[in-house]
Protein backbone atom coordinates (compact mmCIF):
# COMPACT_ATOMS: atom_id res chain seq x y z
CA UNK A 1 0.00 0.00 0.00
CA UNK A 2 0.91 3.65 -0.41
CA UNK A 3 0.05 6.69 1.71
CA UNK A 4 -2.03 8.25 -1.09
CA UNK A 5 -4.04 5.11 -1.89
CA UNK A 6 -7.77 5.71 -1.86
CA UNK A 7 -9.54 4.16 1.12
CA UNK A 8 -13.33 4.42 1.09
CA UNK A 9 -14.72 4.01 4.60
CA UNK A 10 -17.83 4.55 6.69
CA UNK A 11 -19.09 3.64 10.15
CA UNK A 12 -22.41 3.40 11.95
CA UNK A 13 -23.38 2.77 15.55
CA UNK A 14 -26.78 2.24 17.15
CA UNK A 15 -28.08 1.61 20.66
CA UNK A 16 -30.26 -1.25 19.44
CA UNK A 17 -33.86 -1.87 20.44
CA UNK A 18 -33.34 -3.26 23.95
CA UNK A 19 -30.59 -1.14 25.51
CA UNK A 20 -30.97 2.33 27.04
CA UNK A 21 -27.43 3.53 26.30
CA UNK A 22 -24.73 2.75 23.76
CA UNK A 23 -21.57 1.23 25.25
CA UNK A 24 -19.86 0.79 21.87
CA UNK A 25 -17.23 3.19 20.49
CA UNK A 26 -15.17 3.37 17.32
CA UNK A 27 -12.28 5.43 15.96
CA UNK A 28 -10.62 6.21 12.62
CA UNK A 29 -7.19 7.87 12.66
CA UNK A 30 -5.59 8.39 9.26
CA UNK A 31 -1.90 9.19 8.93
CA UNK A 32 -1.68 12.91 8.02
CA UNK A 33 1.70 12.71 6.25
CA UNK A 34 3.71 10.15 4.25
CA UNK A 35 6.24 9.97 7.09
CA UNK A 36 3.56 9.21 9.68
CA UNK A 37 2.12 6.63 7.31
CA UNK A 38 5.45 4.86 6.93
CA UNK A 39 5.90 4.77 10.71
CA UNK A 40 2.43 3.92 12.00
CA UNK A 41 -0.10 3.71 9.11
CA UNK A 42 -3.87 4.30 9.23
CA UNK A 43 -5.79 3.03 12.27
CA UNK A 44 -9.38 1.75 12.51
CA UNK A 45 -10.91 0.54 15.78
CA UNK A 46 -14.11 -0.81 17.35
CA UNK A 47 -14.66 -1.30 21.10
CA UNK A 48 -17.59 -2.78 23.05
CA UNK A 49 -17.75 -1.73 26.69
CA UNK A 50 -19.18 -3.61 29.65
CA UNK A 51 -20.18 -2.78 33.20
CA UNK A 52 -23.11 -1.29 35.10
CA UNK A 53 -23.98 2.40 35.53
CA UNK A 54 -22.72 3.33 32.03
CA UNK A 55 -19.13 2.47 32.95
CA UNK A 56 -18.93 0.29 29.84
CA UNK A 57 -19.57 3.37 27.76
CA UNK A 58 -16.68 5.10 29.54
CA UNK A 59 -14.37 2.09 29.09
CA UNK A 60 -14.90 1.82 25.33
CA UNK A 61 -14.50 5.58 24.94
CA UNK A 62 -11.24 5.50 26.92
CA UNK A 63 -9.97 2.76 24.61
CA UNK A 64 -10.85 4.57 21.39
CA UNK A 65 -9.58 7.94 22.65
CA UNK A 66 -6.33 6.73 24.18
CA UNK A 67 -5.05 3.72 22.25
CA UNK A 68 -4.42 5.72 19.03
CA UNK A 69 -2.63 8.40 21.08
CA UNK A 70 -0.42 5.92 22.95
CA UNK A 71 0.28 4.03 19.72
CA UNK A 72 1.46 7.11 17.81
CA UNK A 73 3.53 8.54 20.65
CA UNK A 74 5.67 5.38 20.73
CA UNK A 75 8.50 6.22 18.35
CA UNK A 76 10.62 3.09 18.75
CA UNK A 77 10.01 -0.55 17.92
CA UNK A 78 7.76 -2.14 15.34
CA UNK A 79 4.13 -1.21 14.78
CA UNK A 80 3.12 -4.54 16.34
CA UNK A 81 5.13 -3.75 19.45
CA UNK A 82 3.72 -0.21 19.60
CA UNK A 83 0.07 -1.25 19.32
CA UNK A 84 0.50 -4.01 21.90
CA UNK A 85 2.15 -1.51 24.26
CA UNK A 86 -0.71 0.95 23.70
CA UNK A 87 -3.30 -1.71 24.52
CA UNK A 88 -1.56 -2.62 27.76
CA UNK A 89 -1.08 0.99 28.84
CA UNK A 90 -4.72 1.85 28.22
CA UNK A 91 -5.86 -1.41 29.81
CA UNK A 92 -3.94 -0.39 32.93
CA UNK A 93 -5.60 3.05 32.83
CA UNK A 94 -9.06 1.48 32.69
CA UNK A 95 -8.13 -0.93 35.49
CA UNK A 96 -6.93 1.96 37.67
CA UNK A 97 -10.12 3.92 36.98
CA UNK A 98 -12.25 0.91 37.94
CA UNK A 99 -10.23 0.24 41.12
CA UNK A 100 -10.66 3.82 42.33
CA UNK A 101 -14.47 3.73 42.42
CA UNK A 102 -16.64 0.92 43.77
CA UNK A 103 -19.37 1.83 41.27
CA UNK A 104 -16.94 1.10 38.43
CA UNK A 105 -16.30 -2.53 39.39
CA UNK A 106 -16.49 -4.81 36.36
CA UNK A 107 -15.57 -1.98 34.02
CA UNK A 108 -13.96 -3.21 30.82
CA UNK A 109 -14.10 -3.24 27.04
CA UNK A 110 -13.32 -5.38 24.06
CA UNK A 111 -11.11 -3.75 21.46
CA UNK A 112 -10.29 -4.75 17.88
CA UNK A 113 -7.96 -2.63 15.77
CA UNK A 114 -6.91 -2.75 12.12
CA UNK A 115 -3.77 -0.83 11.13
CA UNK A 116 -3.00 -0.44 7.42
CA UNK A 117 0.76 -0.15 6.94
CA UNK A 118 3.16 -0.14 3.97
CA UNK A 119 3.90 -3.81 4.70
CA UNK A 120 0.24 -4.83 5.05
CA UNK A 121 -2.67 -5.13 7.47
CA UNK A 122 -1.88 -5.48 11.18
CA UNK A 123 -4.59 -6.56 13.64
CA UNK A 124 -4.63 -6.23 17.43
CA UNK A 125 -7.56 -7.57 19.40
CA UNK A 126 -8.87 -8.40 22.85
CA UNK A 127 -12.38 -9.76 23.36
CA UNK A 128 -15.01 -10.78 20.82
CA UNK A 129 -15.36 -7.73 18.58
CA UNK A 130 -14.33 -8.91 15.14
CA UNK A 131 -12.17 -8.01 12.16
CA UNK A 132 -13.14 -9.48 8.78
CA UNK A 133 -11.71 -9.27 5.28
CA UNK A 134 -13.81 -9.76 2.14
CA UNK A 135 -11.85 -10.78 -0.96
CA UNK A 136 -12.75 -12.65 -4.16
CA UNK A 137 -16.22 -13.68 -3.01
CA UNK A 138 -15.15 -14.92 0.43
CA UNK A 139 -15.32 -13.42 3.90
CA UNK A 140 -12.50 -14.32 6.30
CA UNK A 141 -12.55 -13.73 10.05
CA UNK A 142 -9.06 -12.50 10.87
CA UNK A 143 -9.51 -12.16 14.65
CA UNK A 144 -10.04 -14.88 17.26
CA UNK A 145 -13.04 -14.53 19.58
CA UNK A 146 -11.82 -14.43 23.18
CA UNK A 147 -15.02 -16.09 24.34
CA UNK A 148 -15.72 -19.17 26.42
CA UNK A 149 -17.24 -20.94 23.43
CA UNK A 150 -14.25 -20.36 21.16
CA UNK A 151 -11.74 -21.25 23.88
CA UNK A 152 -13.50 -24.57 24.59
CA UNK A 153 -13.48 -25.42 20.90
CA UNK A 154 -9.80 -24.49 20.55
CA UNK A 155 -8.92 -26.77 23.46
CA UNK A 156 -11.04 -29.51 21.86
CA UNK A 157 -13.37 -29.78 24.84
CA UNK A 158 -16.38 -29.14 22.57
CA UNK A 159 -17.19 -29.29 18.88
CA UNK A 160 -18.16 -25.98 17.23
CA UNK A 161 -21.77 -27.16 16.91
CA UNK A 162 -21.97 -28.26 20.56
CA UNK A 163 -20.43 -24.97 21.71
CA UNK A 164 -22.91 -22.99 19.64
CA UNK A 165 -25.84 -24.75 21.29
CA UNK A 166 -24.56 -25.19 24.86
CA UNK A 167 -22.35 -22.21 25.70
CA UNK A 168 -23.66 -18.63 26.16
CA UNK A 169 -22.25 -16.39 23.43
CA UNK A 170 -21.70 -13.37 25.67
CA UNK A 171 -19.15 -14.93 28.06
CA UNK A 172 -15.77 -13.45 27.12
CA UNK A 173 -12.39 -14.52 28.46
CA UNK A 174 -10.39 -11.34 27.84
CA UNK A 175 -11.08 -7.61 27.95
CA UNK A 176 -9.24 -4.38 28.65
CA UNK A 177 -9.69 -3.30 32.27
CA UNK A 178 -10.26 -6.26 34.60
CA UNK A 179 -6.71 -7.57 34.09
CA UNK A 180 -4.03 -4.83 34.03
CA UNK A 181 -1.66 -7.22 32.22
CA UNK A 182 -4.08 -8.52 29.61
CA UNK A 183 -2.67 -10.59 26.75
CA UNK A 184 -3.11 -8.90 23.36
CA UNK A 185 -3.37 -10.99 20.18
CA UNK A 186 -1.52 -9.70 17.11
CA UNK A 187 -2.27 -10.92 13.58
CA UNK A 188 -0.17 -10.03 10.56
CA UNK A 189 0.92 -7.96 8.89
CA UNK A 190 -1.13 -9.60 6.13
CA UNK A 191 -0.87 -8.74 2.44
CA UNK A 192 -3.35 -6.12 1.19
CA UNK A 193 -4.76 -6.24 -2.35
CA UNK A 194 -6.79 -3.70 -4.38
CA UNK A 195 -10.54 -3.97 -3.70
CA UNK A 196 -10.06 -5.75 -0.39
CA UNK A 197 -12.88 -4.83 2.00
CA UNK A 198 -12.40 -4.88 5.78
CA UNK A 199 -15.25 -4.95 8.29
CA UNK A 200 -14.89 -4.35 12.03
CA UNK A 201 -17.90 -4.84 14.29
CA UNK A 202 -19.17 -5.47 17.79
CA UNK A 203 -21.06 -8.66 18.62
CA UNK A 204 -24.31 -6.73 18.38
CA UNK A 205 -23.87 -7.16 14.62
CA UNK A 206 -21.96 -10.44 14.27
CA UNK A 207 -24.45 -12.16 16.60
CA UNK A 208 -27.68 -11.75 14.60
CA UNK A 209 -26.07 -11.43 11.14
CA UNK A 210 -24.14 -14.33 9.60
CA UNK A 211 -20.70 -14.05 8.03
CA UNK A 212 -22.00 -14.63 4.45
CA UNK A 213 -24.59 -11.89 4.99
CA UNK A 214 -21.97 -9.47 6.33
CA UNK A 215 -19.74 -10.21 3.34
CA UNK A 216 -22.48 -9.86 0.73
CA UNK A 217 -23.48 -6.38 1.90
CA UNK A 218 -19.93 -5.13 2.52
CA UNK A 219 -18.62 -6.34 -0.84
CA UNK A 220 -21.46 -5.14 -3.05
CA UNK A 221 -22.35 -1.67 -1.76
CA UNK A 222 -20.68 1.58 -0.83
CA UNK A 223 -19.47 1.31 2.79
CA UNK A 224 -21.96 3.97 3.90
CA UNK A 225 -24.91 2.05 2.43
CA UNK A 226 -23.62 -1.30 3.66
CA UNK A 227 -23.39 0.09 7.20
CA UNK A 228 -26.98 1.38 7.03
CA UNK A 229 -28.31 -1.92 5.77
CA UNK A 230 -26.46 -4.04 8.32
CA UNK A 231 -27.37 -1.95 11.38
CA UNK A 232 -31.05 -2.05 10.46
CA UNK A 233 -30.89 -5.77 9.68
CA UNK A 234 -29.51 -6.42 13.17
CA UNK A 235 -32.29 -4.34 14.70
CA UNK A 236 -35.00 -6.13 12.72
CA UNK A 237 -33.63 -9.41 14.06
CA UNK A 238 -34.17 -8.25 17.62
CA UNK A 239 -31.68 -5.43 18.27
CA UNK A 240 -30.72 -7.10 21.55
CA UNK A 241 -27.39 -5.30 21.91
CA UNK A 242 -25.57 -2.17 20.83
CA UNK A 243 -24.52 -2.37 17.18
CA UNK A 244 -21.35 -0.89 15.68
CA UNK A 245 -19.86 -1.51 12.24
CA UNK A 246 -16.92 0.06 10.41
CA UNK A 247 -16.30 -0.84 6.75
CA UNK A 248 -13.38 0.21 4.55
CA UNK A 249 -12.57 -0.60 0.94
CA UNK A 250 -9.06 -0.48 -0.50
CA UNK A 251 -9.53 1.60 -3.63
CA UNK A 252 -12.24 3.80 -5.14
CA UNK A 253 -15.92 2.94 -5.16
CA UNK A 254 -17.96 3.38 -8.33
CA UNK A 255 -21.66 2.58 -8.19
CA UNK A 256 -22.10 -0.27 -10.70
CA UNK A 257 -25.22 1.21 -12.30
CA UNK A 258 -24.12 -0.11 -15.68
CA UNK A 259 -23.43 -3.62 -14.40
CA UNK A 260 -24.64 -6.55 -16.45
CA UNK A 261 -25.76 -9.36 -14.14
CA UNK A 262 -25.27 -12.77 -15.69
CA UNK A 263 -28.13 -15.03 -14.50
CA UNK A 264 -27.51 -17.01 -11.33
CA UNK A 265 -27.64 -20.78 -11.59
CA UNK A 266 -30.87 -22.31 -10.35
CA UNK A 267 -30.87 -23.94 -6.93
CA UNK A 268 -30.99 -27.48 -8.36
CA UNK A 269 -27.83 -26.99 -10.38
CA UNK A 270 -24.26 -27.72 -9.33
CA UNK A 271 -23.44 -25.24 -6.50
CA UNK A 272 -20.11 -24.56 -8.16
CA UNK A 273 -22.01 -22.95 -11.05
CA UNK A 274 -23.76 -20.43 -8.80
CA UNK A 275 -20.94 -17.93 -8.99
CA UNK A 276 -22.17 -14.71 -10.55
CA UNK A 277 -19.77 -12.87 -12.81
CA UNK A 278 -20.49 -9.25 -13.52
CA UNK A 279 -19.01 -7.22 -16.38
CA UNK A 280 -19.38 -3.48 -16.02
CA UNK A 281 -17.80 -0.16 -16.69
CA UNK A 282 -16.72 -0.26 -13.06
CA UNK A 283 -13.93 -2.63 -14.07
CA UNK A 284 -12.70 -0.18 -16.70
CA UNK A 285 -12.83 2.73 -14.28
CA UNK A 286 -10.79 0.72 -11.78
CA UNK A 287 -8.23 -0.39 -14.38
CA UNK A 288 -5.91 2.60 -14.11
CA UNK A 289 -5.94 2.34 -10.31
CA UNK A 290 -5.17 -1.38 -10.45
CA UNK A 291 -2.27 -0.89 -12.83
CA UNK A 292 -0.69 1.69 -10.51
CA UNK A 293 -1.12 -0.37 -7.37
CA UNK A 294 0.31 -3.73 -6.52
CA UNK A 295 -0.43 -5.89 -3.50
CA UNK A 296 1.62 -5.21 -0.39
CA UNK A 297 5.04 -6.85 -0.13
CA UNK A 298 4.87 -10.47 1.09
CA UNK A 299 3.27 -10.64 4.53
CA UNK A 300 5.54 -11.41 7.45
CA UNK A 301 3.19 -14.20 8.53
CA UNK A 302 1.07 -16.65 6.56
CA UNK A 303 -2.58 -15.79 6.03
CA UNK A 304 -4.72 -18.30 7.95
CA UNK A 305 -8.19 -16.91 8.79
CA UNK A 306 -9.99 -18.37 11.79
CA UNK A 307 -13.16 -18.84 9.73
CA UNK A 308 -13.92 -18.45 6.03
CA UNK A 309 -17.22 -18.48 4.11
CA UNK A 310 -18.44 -17.83 0.60
CA UNK A 311 -20.38 -14.56 0.46
CA UNK A 312 -21.62 -14.20 -3.11
CA UNK A 313 -25.22 -13.06 -3.65
CA UNK A 314 -27.40 -16.11 -4.29
CA UNK A 315 -31.15 -16.81 -4.19
CA UNK A 316 -30.56 -18.68 -0.92
CA UNK A 317 -28.99 -15.58 0.60
CA UNK A 318 -31.66 -13.17 -0.66
CA UNK A 319 -34.77 -15.15 0.29
CA UNK A 320 -34.47 -14.78 4.11
CA UNK A 321 -34.28 -10.99 3.71
CA UNK A 322 -37.43 -11.00 1.59
CA UNK A 323 -39.22 -13.14 4.17
CA UNK A 324 -38.00 -10.90 7.01
CA UNK A 325 -39.20 -7.68 5.38
CA UNK A 326 -42.60 -9.22 4.61
CA UNK A 327 -43.02 -10.43 8.18
CA UNK A 328 -42.02 -7.08 9.67
CA UNK A 329 -44.18 -5.29 7.08
CA UNK A 330 -47.22 -7.22 8.33
CA UNK A 331 -46.35 -6.33 11.93
CA UNK A 332 -45.91 -2.67 10.98
CA UNK A 333 -49.29 -2.51 9.24
CA UNK A 334 -51.07 -4.21 12.12
CA UNK A 335 -49.53 -1.79 14.63
CA UNK A 336 -49.84 1.33 12.44
CA UNK A 337 -46.12 2.12 12.30
CA UNK A 338 -45.27 5.46 10.78
CA UNK A 339 -43.19 5.07 7.61
CA UNK A 340 -43.28 6.06 3.95
CA UNK A 341 -45.40 3.24 2.56
CA UNK A 342 -45.29 4.65 -0.97
CA UNK A 343 -41.51 4.46 -0.99
CA UNK A 344 -41.64 1.02 0.61
CA UNK A 345 -43.98 -0.28 -2.11
CA UNK A 346 -41.63 1.08 -4.77
CA UNK A 347 -38.69 -0.81 -3.26
CA UNK A 348 -40.82 -3.98 -3.09
CA UNK A 349 -41.64 -3.67 -6.80
CA UNK A 350 -37.97 -3.12 -7.59
CA UNK A 351 -37.02 -6.21 -5.60
CA UNK A 352 -39.61 -8.34 -7.40
CA UNK A 353 -38.56 -7.08 -10.83
CA UNK A 354 -34.86 -7.53 -10.09
CA UNK A 355 -35.34 -11.10 -8.89
CA UNK A 356 -37.43 -11.94 -11.95
CA UNK A 357 -34.70 -10.46 -14.18
CA UNK A 358 -32.03 -12.34 -12.21
CA UNK A 359 -30.28 -9.15 -11.10
CA UNK A 360 -29.28 -10.15 -7.57
CA UNK A 361 -27.42 -7.03 -6.51
CA UNK A 362 -30.36 -4.78 -7.43
CA UNK A 363 -32.72 -7.07 -5.52
CA UNK A 364 -30.47 -6.99 -2.46
CA UNK A 365 -30.20 -3.20 -2.63
CA UNK A 366 -34.00 -2.85 -2.68
CA UNK A 367 -34.26 -5.19 0.30
CA UNK A 368 -31.62 -3.17 2.11
CA UNK A 369 -33.61 0.03 1.61
CA UNK A 370 -36.76 -1.68 2.87
CA UNK A 371 -34.88 -2.80 5.97
CA UNK A 372 -33.78 0.79 6.58
CA UNK A 373 -37.37 2.07 6.40
CA UNK A 374 -38.62 -0.67 8.72
CA UNK A 375 -35.65 -0.32 11.08
CA UNK A 376 -36.11 3.43 11.48
CA UNK A 377 -39.83 2.93 12.12
CA UNK A 378 -39.13 0.21 14.70
CA UNK A 379 -36.73 2.47 16.61
CA UNK A 380 -39.21 5.35 16.52
CA UNK A 381 -41.99 3.04 17.71
CA UNK A 382 -39.91 1.75 20.61
CA UNK A 383 -38.83 5.25 21.62
CA UNK A 384 -42.43 6.46 21.58
CA UNK A 385 -43.66 3.48 23.62
CA UNK A 386 -40.90 3.94 26.22
CA UNK A 387 -42.25 7.42 26.97
CA UNK A 388 -45.80 6.20 27.53
CA UNK A 389 -46.69 6.45 31.23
Amino acid sequence: MNWDDIITDAAATDTGLRRSNNQDSHAVVRAPTPETWRQRGHLFMVADGMGAHAVGELASKMACDNIPHHYHKTKTGTSAEAIKKAYREVGALIHHRASANIDFQGMGTTCSTLVLLPEGALIAHVGDSRVYRIRDGRIDQLSFDHSLAWELVRRKHLTPEHARLAVPKNVITRSLGPDPNVEVDIEGPLAVAPNDVYLLCSDGLSGPVSDPELGAFAANFHPKDACRYLVNLANLRGGLDNITVLILRIGPWVEPETAVDIPIAKSDQDPRQKTRWRASLTDLLHLKWHLRHRPSPPATVEDHPYRSSECSISPELIEPFSELTRRIQTLAVENTWSLNWTQFAQYRRQETEARAAEKPRKALKSLGEMMVLLGVAARFRRKASSHVV
